[in-house]
């Protein structure tokens, strides 16, 4: 794996140069029409989407020592090293056991199987790996943790990232072995599974690309399901302060905003500070035709001299004039700008106006997710209006820059998650001080603090009706629950003496 195929902001970039760029093939015509693709497609619309999670839970105290539990690994147990040395290990070690295709699957589709179904005979045989788990254990519980990403030397978007995608794997090893203790009914042991689980995602973040952020966050998330089925059983620990000493942000995305926000400069270093270099008229050219050749091969993959003639001809063409008047808007003196090779003036305004466009959306990243969406949404529009009005002449922030808002929104959904993780075991709290009923409201809650939506910024909803309740979070202005992947929660509280 690649940045180049891994980053989802390559999707779609033929689509966002068509107007521009002369390659773009038509679509293939759509199969809807067959009578099997049609039918198929019927039955996937009938397939009930759930309006919400059902959470029944059992009331408990908090533990003593209150910080009894933790899910990441507490400093006693950390030791000086390397992590990523570690990781490294556990897929070399065991390429039989990760090569076998039909049983990650399973160990897949374990991390979701309700308890009371999960195939426990048939998990515990597979996952008698003991040298993968101590690794990962050992490895959870560095200090440090360096990829050693090669990113000043080698262009940023070929860059391989093998171990992103082998970290998803054991992320899901580890859910399958949680899944497992619990099932058990040995709580303790799942719960330092879970600090392995965590430590991993954190590590993975800590990579110096927004890959590593975003598997880091995913991986956090599996971890956060497996907390949320652990709150749901019998006599299972609070982890109410657990949850609450995680750091915030669980995954700090900054390493990644920061590579990605010079990614260009990293893999091409020769385009920095253009405004201060006397190039010869060749030496511009040069580095206008190496843009443009560099702008397909992120686009579609395709390149030749040709088409890099032909597309380069063009957006000179429509490009050209308006360039000129910028750098004489932006301080330049017109007789300067006349004597400029064509290629430099292209150069020029291509990466001032490249520089213009990033900044108006990463200086955003810098604020908490509440404070920074309605900047990052006139940001989107803006960037969306600069492509509609060819606004580039050489539209390399149409190609770099749709997908970054998204990822800045990713790390506060996880941190969400943790917050809702929190008011579940808050409720707990109060159910075991309060005969095993939920509050009228969630400020009758005196237990433990409750959190705030950190998307939002706001209160969550929380309205309870007979023995039920409804755990809802305010949309941001604008937006709908559902365009921020939210579901409402049911909560109950499971009837003395049985199970859910």
């Amino acid at each position: 794996m690649s940045l180049r195929f891994s980053r989802t902001v390559t999707l779609g970039l033929g689509l966002v140069l068509t107007p521009v760029l002369a390659w773009a093939q038509a679509a293939p015509p759509s199969p809807t029409g067959r009578p099997a693709a049609k039918a198929a497609a019927q039955a996937a619309a009938q397939v009930e989407k759930p309006t919400s999670i059902k959470i029944v839970l059992y009331p408990a105290a908090e533990p003593k020592p209150a910080l009894k539990y933790q899910l990441l690994p507490p400093l006693l147990e950390r030791r000086p090293g390397n992590a990523a040395v570690h990781y490294g290990k556990v897929k070399s070690e065991q390429n039989p056991f990760f090569g076998a295709s039909e049983l990650q699957q399973k160990i897949a589709d374990w991390g979701t199987v309700p308890l009371d179904k999960f195939p426990k005979e048939e998990a515990r045989k597979a996952l008698r790996v003991d040298s993968i788990f101590k690794t990962l254990e050992r490895a959870a519980r560095c200090e440090t943790c360096d990829w050693d990403l090669p990113i000043r030397e080698e262009e940023f978007f070929w860059i391989l990232l093998p171990e992103v995608q082998e970290s998803r794997s054991f992320g899901r090893l580890l859910a399958a072995k949680a899944r497992l203790q619990m099932a058990d009914g040995q709580y303790d042991e799942a719960v330092r599974t879970l600090q392995t689980g965590y430590a991993l995602g954190r590590h993975m973040g800590q990579g110096p690309t927004l890959i590593n952020g975003l598997v880091g966050i995913a991986i956090c998330g599996i971890m956060s399901h497996q907390v949320r089925d652990l709150m749901q059983q019998p006599g299972a620990p609070n982890l109410y302060w657990a949850l609450s000493n995680l750091p915030r942000p669980l995954v700090d995305m900054r390493p990644g905003f920061e590579a990605e926000m010079f990614m260009l400069y990293l893999s091409h270093p020769e385009l920095r500070d253009l405004e201060h270099k006397d190039y010869p008229p060749q030496y511009w050219q040069q580095l206008l035709d190496k843009m443009v050749e560099r702008m397909q091969l992120w686009g579609d993959g395709r390149s030749s001299p040709e088409l890099e003639r032909l597309t380069g001809t063009a957006m000179v063409l429509r490009g050209y004039p308006m360039a000129k008047r910028a750098l004489i808007a932006w301080g330049r003196k017109p007789g300067e700008v006349e004597a400029m090779p064509v290629a430099q003036v292209i150069m020029l305004y291509t990466m001032r106006t490249y520089d213009e466009l990033r900044d108006d959306t990463f200086k955003w990243f810098a604020l908490p997710a509440w404070e920074a969406r309605r900047g990052l949404d006139k940001a989107e529009e803006d960037l969306k209006k600069a492509i509609v009005e060819g606004r580039e002449v050489l539209p390399i922030g149409a190609l770099l820059l749709p997908a970054v808002r998204n990822a800045g929104i990713a790390g506060a959904r996880i941190d969400r998650e943790i917050a809702v993780l929190r008011i579940l075991e808050a409720l707990r709290l109060h159910g075991a001080a309060h005969d095993g009923r939920l509050p009228d409201k969630l400020s009758d809650v005196t237990e433990a603090p409750i959190p705030n939506d950190p998307v939002t910024g706001k209160e969550f909803l929380y309205k309870k009706t007979g023995d039920t309740a409804v755990l809802d979070a305010q949309a941001p202005s604008g937006h709908s629950p559902q365009s921020f992947n939210w579901l409402p929660y049911e909560i109950k509280f499971a009837a003395k003496g049985k199970r859910p």
